[in-house]
Parts: structure tokens; sequence; C-alpha cells
């Protein structure tokens, strides 16, 4: 085993795109009395600085692709048909994360509430919802609020007839899942390979705990070694069942095991999820044996503040 090493860039870029036919004269001024706090005062001030600027432009003279997105039919419809688009550009001390990000994406929502607009983010490659309980920036940071993104891959070579019927699943490595976003925390986005495409949930849930594991690592060491600018990862980590629940901030109510799996840099924006060294079987094999067993078989999962929230609303839990 050796370790994995990773640069911790001193300041990371985010983005967001708008897209709407109301663009405001003056963005600026539309947006901090629909911040809600305790975002209000951080945006106010980042809009006074360079780190946090807006920027409008035509959808036609727009150079960044939209059409990849995970949307719905009708948002996909109000961004074709939408006239201008507008660009948030933010940046931010990676120590200083993910307060400031949240600080920018509020600043996003109240943009996309103000025109009307669909809220984009380019690096999950994802709409931002505008409903439910997570609509509005929590005051604490969930990694489950739509901060990730997905990106299924399929090789028709690597399928195997019969497999979406429930046959021979350990045949079958036609899928390669992404866990995007986490480079604007400065780590590297996630990927598993040769994936079954009957296993895809436990491969997509242990690339959701080994993202919270690494995001939590990474916050304590920039709070530690603010001015070290690599870190070292165990190549071969072991993920907890905590580390799937603290993804969802929730309080397990399933139970789980711990998973030893092995990390690869691919390349500096990339880091590969695989089996541990010593595993004798496939992906597919590795899926089904040992992550299906260990993780819950959860698509989502509400945090324990949305529970009591809706208790106190009078609804179900």
């Amino acid at each position: 085993m050796s370790p994995v090493v990773l640069s911790v860039p001193e300041v990371v870029t985010s983005h967001y795109v708008i897209a709407t036919s109301e663009p405001p004269a003056d963005p600026y001024a539309v947006v901090p009395w629909r911040v809600p706090e305790p975002f209000r005062k951080p945006a106010i001030e980042a809009l006074k600085t360079p780190r946090l600027g807006v920027f409008t432009v035509d959808a036609g003279e727009a150079t960044w692709r939209l059409d990849d997105v995970l949307a719905s039919d009708e948002d996909q419809r109000r961004i074709r048909e939408s006239s201008h688009q507008i660009l948030l550009v933010h940046q931010a001390l990676t120590v200083e994360q993910p307060h400031r990000e949240q600080v920018a994406r509020a600043v996003a929502r109240a943009l996309a509430d103000a025109t009307g607009g669909v809220l984009i983010d380019p690096q999950a490659r994802q709409v931002l919802l505008r409903d439910g309980l997570a609509r509005a920036e929590r005051g604490w940071f969930r990694m489950g609020d739509q901060w990730f993104g997905t990106r299924y891959e399929v090789d028709e070579a690597a399928r195997r007839p019969g497999t979406a019927g429930g046959g021979d699943v350990t045949a079958c490595a036609c899928l390669r899942i992404t866990l995007l976003g986490l480079r604007r925390f400065g780590l590297p986005d996630l990927v598993i390979d040769k994936v079954a495409c009957t296993q895809d949930l436990p491969a997509l849930n242990l690339l959701r705990a080994v993202a919270s594991r690494l995001l939590t690592d990474q916050w304590r060491w920039c709070r530690e070694r603010p001015a070290r600018p690599t870190r070292s990862l165990d190549d071969h980590p072991k993920i907890e069942p905590d580390d799937f629940w603290a993804f969802w901030g929730a309080t397990p109510f399933l139970d789980g095991s711990p998973v030893v799996t092995r990390l690869t840099a691919a390349s500096a924006a990339i880091l590969q999820v695989a089996p541990p060294d010593g595993y004798a079987g496939t992906v597919a094999d590795w899926s089904r044996e040992v992550l299906a067993p260990a993780l819950p078989p959860l698509v989502g999962c509400p945090a324990d503040e949305d529970s009591a929230h809706a208790r106190s609303a009078g609804g179900g839990v």
C-alpha cells in the first residue's frame, strides 16, 4: 500500500448559471434583501469584492454547455427558451469552505428567485430544485443537499444480454459512475468503473460515503495545516457507516458495516474508487458481495432536521 498525494489548493472557484428571460438591469441591487439569514451579511460583503462576480450575457453568446445537465423536461425547455444567462463566479479560500460556498449559492438562489430563472450548477451538471425543505440554504452544511451530481456513462460493448432482467450480473461491466462537484471544495471528482448496471446503487452510495470522508478530512486538514499545499491519503481507507449517514445529515436507522476500498489518482481531477488489492472478483462481484450488504439501500434520505421540521408542521416522518 502507498499513500495518494492530493494537492490542496489555496483558492477554489465555483460557478452558477441562471437561465432567464427577465434579466435585471442591476443584479447586485436585487440580491441582498432576498438572501436569508445567516448568509445575508456575508453575501453583502462578498458582493463588494472581486471574489463574487455576477455577469449577464445573451443566451446565444454563452460559451458554456448546458445541454447535458440533469433537469426535468420543463426546466430543459425553459433553459432552451431563455433569452439571457446570468453567470455567478465565486472564489474562496479552501480553508473557508463550506460556508463561503453556501453564501455563493444563496446569492445564486436569490438571483433565480428575482428573475424567475432556472438555477444551474455546472460543476455538478444539474438544475437545483426550487421546492422541498432544502430549497433555501441551511445554516449548516449537508452534503446531500444537491452539492454533488452524478454522471452515468454506459459502455455498450461491456453490457451483457439479460442483465437488466435479472440475468448474470457478474458478466456485466457496462457502467461508469462519476460523482461530480467535489472540485469546488478542492478535491478531485470520484469515479467507479466497470459496474454492473443492476448494481449501480451500492456503487453510488460508496462514492457518497467516500466523498463524505474526504471532505471531512480535507476541512480538518485545512484548519490544522492551512499552509500545507499537499496532503497524503491512505490508498486503502476503511469507510465507516457513519460516513454514509453524515452525507445525508441523518441518524442511522439501518444497519451497515465498514468497507475497505482502494483509491487511485487517475488524474489531478479524478480519483478512482475500486475494490481493495487482494480482492479476486470483479467490481460487480464486489458490489454484490461486499457493498450491497454493507451500505444502506437508500437512494436518498431526509436530514434529522427535516424530520423534526415535518413533525412540528404536523406531517409524518
